[in-house]
């Protein structure tokens, strides 16, 4: 917001009495008197998290979770309970979500208790208690699972199966107005939390929004789809692989969970299930929720991308020149970045630098000598990637050589027909790769390994990847689960190229070390895919587990809200779009600070020192938790929480992170403004600028944040 350079700081409970803050000190001074007399004669009990003289947690120290369900005013309610090993309660019952049913048959009544393991038509690693409600043709069948199923003494879980009767339809629909809800896919109009966000209901896949056919981007799920969704009472809700999921919400009111096997996206599978499989868990927090999750039902990564595309940025030759890019144009790049004394992790040729889509044949009018491009590149210290699809089209050698070898994706029939699919995508029509054939994966990747040592090509940003691509066509294969398509390109193909890749799609590829872009960003101010878009976005990810996050290219990529054709990005814009994406993992410059003016340039640089001082170190302690601990690089406000009475505003802050433990970013993400206000968590904060000691919860009013400022604070 515009205002005042002087912070005013505002405590979150302020009182605006002196006369009954003096009271209230008196009553302090009393009761600390008799609290010390009485510690003299009675040992101190306590109930915090920390360890006795030997190193080890006491009995009581550890938080053991039980939950319950009932079916209560037609809802599934879940409710918790908080012990510790010795049996002492720490939280007694409470509720902490609850599904509405919607569906089309009569009302369900409870149909069957018993202890029985669930039939063979039911997923069968649940054995404790089983209950069914059902109407006579649907029913709704939740067991208890066993501990040593979680493999996590920090959740309690239950199984929830809804099935339908013929030409019936059910949803398990999540109420949203009892929690705040983080999680799920990625969306054109990305929220967080995510209770506000309005989706149609659709099969849960991977999208491209690039409005092919004609459906519009905002109503689309994005390229990263995680079926899991957290709450900030500690509710975590998890859908299985195998279940035809569809997947819509209707603001502030429910998120709904389908079965929809006759989706389209679902008709071609190997082992066909028409339930709705859905694992709800209770754990103490939102924070233990997400640990739990991610150490029971995903595999972490070990390593991180290249560690220079880290340290320094990309140069894409995208947004500044799109497909009229030249090498003369990739000279003048990188010599530039040299000259002005800028980083760069590598120089990367964007679309379009080939005579044709498929061939990998360099276009000799555009790009007349590239290898002795390359080498220019490298002896000034720039190194170089290049664009890739998986697609081929009609008119190249590749398409034909791949179409005649079965590597491509085949039409979609019931018969033995291997004709390859005509697939339609952003620059015509082709053949697409199928990443899950393994003769199909190494013949493309030969192809890539040999273009690279001929040109003395690093690696290669690849595009696309969605299951949106599977319209209409189908692996050689049946997969289990069509998103098992987007696992297996960025796993089997991406991964094959080492650590200075980019993917903008992924589904169970957390443990892959690669950047995670996200979609092709519009070059406007908005959360409709624009700068206010990235915060939210980047936790997005987060909490999926996706932790080396690109926010695509500083600026957008010279698209307006409602067209791909645009104009470059305002200069206030641009800054301020910087200055957001310097403090997360990996930057990417495609629009150069010295097309504007020189204090561009002069602010530019000074946000990369700004990095390199103050990010970098706090990206690389955090990185060493994420290896150890599971712990999330980007990380809501609320993952500082202590559980005072700063709790409810840290639960929707949206233009404010953390990286790891100890730095806090408050980026300007609106326009005209040089002061913002910035909610500091419990705990002492360092202001990065003036150095000024703050201790939170406390909510700075305008605090100032200059053109060349990028507020944030360090906890001491």
């Amino acid at each position: 917001m515009t205002g005042s350079a002087t912070t005013r700081q505002v405590p979150v409970n302020q009182s605006s009495s002196s006369g009954f803050i003096g009271r209230a000190i008196l009553v302090l001074i009393i009761s600390f008197i008799v609290y010390s007399l009485l510690s003299a004669y009675f040992p101190a009990s306590t109930d915090s998290i920390a360890p006795d003289e030997s190193g080890s947690l006491k009995e009581d120290q550890v938080s053991l979770v039980t939950s319950a369900v009932a079916f209560e005013n037609d809802r599934l309610k879940v409710y918790r309970t908080v012990s510790s090993n010795s049996g002492k309660i720490k939280k007694k019952s409470e509720l902490i979500g609850e599904f509405s049913l919607a569906w089309s048959g009569e009302k369900l009544s409870v149909q069957s208790k018993s202890d029985q393991q669930p039939s063979s038509s039911r997923p069968t690693d649940a054995r404790d208690l089983s209950i069914t409600w059902s109407n006579g043709g649907s029913s709704l069948t939740v067991t208890t699972l066993p501990q040593s199923f979680i493999n996590s003494r920090f959740l309690s879980c239950h199984r929830a199966v809804l099935t339908t009767a013929a030409k019936e339809s059910a949803s398990l629909c999540l109420e949203l107005p009892a929690a705040s809800v983080y999680g799920g896919g990625a969306a054109f109009d990305q929220r967080w939390p995510i209770n506000s966000q309005s989706m149609p209901s659709q099969a849960y896949v991977s999208n491209d929004f690039a409005e092919l056919t004609g459906a519009k981007r905002s109503d689309l799920w994005g390229g990263f789809v995680e079926r899991l969704w957290l709450t900030s009472r500690g509710l975590l809700v998890h859908v299985d692989d195998a279940t035809p999921l569809s997947v819509g919400q209707e603001a502030d009111r429910r998120l709904c969970l389908t079965a929809t096997p006759d989706d389209e996206a679902y008709l071609w599978r190997s082992n066909p299930r028409d339930y709705l499989n859905v694992t709800i868990c209770a754990a103490d927090s939102a924070k233990e929720a997400y640990l739990a999750a991610h150490s029971w039902l995903y595999t972490r990564p070990t390593s991180s991308p290249d560690r220079r595309m880290l340290r320094e940025p990309i140069w894409c030759t995208w947004a500044r020149h799109k497909t009229a890019v030249a090498q003369s144009d990739v000279e003048s790049l990188a010599n530039d970045v040299t000259r002005l004394g800028f980083p760069a992790s590598q120089i990367e040729i964007d679309d379009r630098y080939t005579i044709n889509y498929g061939d990998l044949a360099w276009d000799p009018i555009k790009f007349p000598n590239p290898a002795e491009m390359t080498a220019k590149l490298k002896y000034i210290g720039h190194r170089v990637t290049t664009w890739i699809v998986p697609f081929f089209n009609k008119n190249t050698s590749a398409y034909d050589e791949a179409a005649a070898a079965g590597y491509l994706l085949i039409e979609r029939v019931n018969d033995n027909n291997n004709k390859s699919a005509d697939i339609l995508w952003w620059q015509g029509v082709g053949g697409q790769l199928d990443p899950t054939n393994p003769s199909a994966v190494s013949w493309f990747a030969n192809r890539l390994v040999t273009f690279r040592q001929q040109f003395g090509i690093e690696s290669f940003k690849f595009d696309a990847g969605e299951v949106y691509y599977l319209r209409g066509a189908r692996t050689q294969a049946p997969l289990e689960a069509p998103m098992q398509f987007t696992t297996a390109y960025v796993q089997q193909v991406a991964a094959k190229f080492g650590g200075a890749v980019e993917v903008r799609a992924g589904y169970r590829t957390q443990s892959v070390p690669v950047a995670t872009r996200m979609f092709d960003k519009d070059s406007h101010w908005g959360g409709r895919n624009g700068l206010r878009s990235i915060v939210p976005n980047a936790l997005m990810l987060s909490m999926a587990g996706y932790h080396f996050v690109m926010p695509d290219m500083i600026g957008g990529n010279a698209y307006s809200e409602d067209s791909m054709e645009g104009a470059r990005p305002e200069r206030e814009l641009y800054i301020r779009w910087m200055q957001l994406s310097s403090f997360l993992p990996i930057v990417q410059f495609s629009i150069a600070p010295w097309d504007y003016d020189q204090e561009v340039t002069d602010i530019a640089l000074k946000t990369l020192k700004l990095r390199a001082e103050v990010y970098i170190p706090a990206l690389e302690a955090a990185l060493t938790q994420l290896f150890s601990t599971g712990e999330p690089v980007t990380r809501p406000l609320w993952w500082a929480s202590d559980g005072t009475v700063d709790d409810v505003r840290l639960w929707t802050v949206d233009d404010q992170f953390l990286v790891g433990d100890s730095l806090l970013v408050a980026p300007v993400i609106r326009q005209s403004s040089v002061a913002r206000d910035i909610l500091l968590p419990s705990g002492r904060w360092k202001d990065g600028y003036s150095g000024r000691l703050v201790d939170g919860p406390l909510l700075l009013k305008d605090h100032p944040a200059k053109l060349d400022m990028v507020p944030h604070f360090i906890r001491v």
